[in-house]
Formats: structure tokens, sequence, C-alpha cells
């Protein structure tokens, strides 16, 4: 389906219900939440019903007990593709379907649901060996509706986190005519150009070396 359509889907959904008083969806209708989580690239194995809460944090970062709603309005949460409950994912379809059930006009709700869909996926994983190793990108901070990296970003020095490894990635010097991007954890390094400046530059140089 065209993010359009499901876009459209979505609204159509939102608008259908009250949804302070939805216990339980019909099969197509969670085929629905599926898809636009889907679609907005979480990667999600399904969707089921349930509430997730997050836990406040002291300075510390040790939790003060309390706790608030992650989908308050959303009676169903995403699952992960390890199986785990997927908080942002949970809580991006909440701030959705919130979204879609109170803005005004119908098509404008589309418009705006398509532009969150298409803006919330991440930036696609850069291959950086032949045994399978990606270099995932840097999380967004802020709210759930954020912008994500795209191939036409510039290289920082911290440019990501290693795929599965789910350490670090830093962009450092390495010899006269070479950077190099090493894992904090596991120590990979891969030699690249220095002259490279973007994620797409980096993609493509790399490609290069797997064909």
């Amino acid at each position: 389906m065209k993010t359009t359509e499901i876009a459209a889907s979505f609204v159509n959904l939102a608008l259908k219900h009250d949804w302070s008083k939805v216990k339980e969806l019909s099969a197509d209708e969670v085929q629905i939440l599926f898809a636009t989580v889907f679609a907005a690239g979480f990667e999600p194995t399904k969707v089921v019903p349930g509430k997730l809460v997050g836990h406040y944090r002291d300075q510390d970062g040790s939790s003060t007990g309390e706790t608030y709603p992650i989908n308050g309005y959303c009676p169903y949460k995403v699952i992960s593709r390890d199986g785990d409950d997927h908080y942002r994912a949970s809580g991006w379809l909440n701030r959705a379907l919130y979204f879609a059930s109170r803005e005004t006009d119908r098509q404008e709700r589309i418009k705006a649901i398509q532009h969150e869909i298409e803006r919330s996926v991440p930036l696609k994983p850069i291959q950086l060996t032949s045994d399978g190793d990606f270099l995932r990108e840097y999380p967004p901070s802020g709210d759930y509706f954020v912008d994500h990296t795209r191939d036409d970003r510039e290289l920082s020095s911290c440019v990501g986190i290693h795929d599965f490894c789910n350490c670090w990635i830093d962009r450092t010097r390495a010899t006269k005519t070479h950077d190099a991007i090493v894992c904090r954890g596991c120590h990979l390094r891969v030699l690249f150009p220095k002259e490279i400046e973007t994620y797409g530059e980096l993609r493509q140089v790399l490609a290069s070396k797997f064909v």
C-alpha cells in the first residue's frame, strides 16, 4: 500500500471509535495499526492490546517510583522484532492516533499523518563489512514526531550505533588519506576516504567494496 492509502485507512479508523471505550479491535482494524507502524519504520512483529508506562527518573538516573502513560489514548501496544514491548513505537502510535482523531479537516489529517509516517522512517542502515556489520542512525532526540537522519546529513564525530552490538560508533582520523569508523564496544574499525562528508557518500563508497 502507498503511504497515502495507509494514512487514509488510519484516519478512518481513528474517526470510527470513541477510543476511551475501545476494549478490542477487529483483526482488520489491528492490521491497520500494524501497517501504519510498519510504514513508519519501526519493524514491529505485532500490535496487541496493552498499556505501557514510563518511569520518572531522578538526576542520578534512579527511578522515583512515579510513572507516566506511554499509550494512554491507544489501547494497543507494539511488540518489537526481539519480542519485547516497543516503547517508542507504542508512544508514536498513541500520538498519531490522538492526532488523527483531533484535527478538524479529514484531508488535512490524512496529509499530516502521511507526513509523520514518512519522516518517522529511520536512516536505512549502512553496510560496513562483508560479514554483515551495519551502521544505524544516531537516535533522534525529542518527542515521538521527530526528524530522522537522511543520506544528505553530514557525518559528525559520533556517527551512530553498531547494529546488534548496540554500541556507539565514532569517526576518527586514521591515516593521511583515510578516516576510520570505530565501534566503542567491539572495536570494529572500518577505513574510508577522509573526503567523505555525508552518510550518502559513506554508503556509496562502502557499497562499492561489496560489489
